[in-house]
């Protein structure tokens, strides 16, 4: 999986664990309604690292705590 869908499918877990809207991520996190569009619609192959930055501390988590996931273990990520 790539990078741009691990990052959407842990937003996913996130909103749903936390009961909130991606609305009230966009306001949270500072993101443009497009810029999260685009990240749930994979339309960007990367992710910029101030937007991971932007998204873990709207849910109130370090870098450390928003990667703890499978996801990111690098044996289910594809790089180019």
């Amino acid at each position: 999986m790539t990078l741009n869908k691990a990052f959407a499918l842990r937003i996913s877990k996130l909103l749903i664990k936390n009961n909130m809207t991606k609305y009230r991520l966009e306001k949270a996190s500072g993101l443009t309604h497009s810029a999260l569009r685009y990240i749930f619609n994979e339309v960007n192959n990367d992710v910029k690292f101030s937007t991971i930055c932007k998204v873990a501390n709207a849910f109130n988590m370090t870098l450390e705590e928003f990667f703890d996931d499978d996801l990111f273990k690098l044996e289910n990520l594809e790089f180019d």
